[in-house]
């Protein structure tokens, strides 16, 4: 694939991950209660920068480094679960202890939802490479 055609699929990435994200964090305020706001402020700013820093970075392995992209998936993974672990385990010591349920279950799903998202768009895009 091209430089410009794997840039496009990049960029095709990121805009998609904007929308969902958009998408997620209105449904959670319209939805959930007022006390979910600083969680679900937590879980998109986690998703999105790593995410679309992971998708950038793609875009370099892809078009450098192409043998590369397996060992990329496999780092990603590794390293998104232990940011998470990291990033609940500061808001444990930082919060009161009965808001980690809310916290876990609100940063699932952002985690849960943007990790699925990575894991379909890039198996379609990686087979077509």
């Amino acid at each position: 694939m091209t430089e410009k055609k794997l840039f496009t699929i990049a960029t095709h990435y990121s805009v998609q991950l904007l929308i969902i994200e958009s998408v997620l964090f209105a449904g959670l305020l319209l939805l959930a209660s007022p006390a979910v706001l600083t969680t679900s402020l937590v879980g998109v700013s986690f998703t999105f920068i790593f995410y679309l820093l992971s998708g950038w970075v793609w875009y370099w392995v892809a078009s450098r480094h192409h043998d590369y992209l397996p060992s990329f998936y496999t780092g990603t993974s590794g390293f998104r679960f232990m940011l998470a672990l990291a990033v609940i385990g500061i808001y444990y010591f930082m919060t009161d202890k009965p808001d980690m349920i809310t916290f876990i279950l609100v940063f699932g799903i952002y985690y849960m939802v943007t990790l699925v998202h990575f894991s379909i768009f890039f198996s379609r895009v990686s087979s077509r490479l």
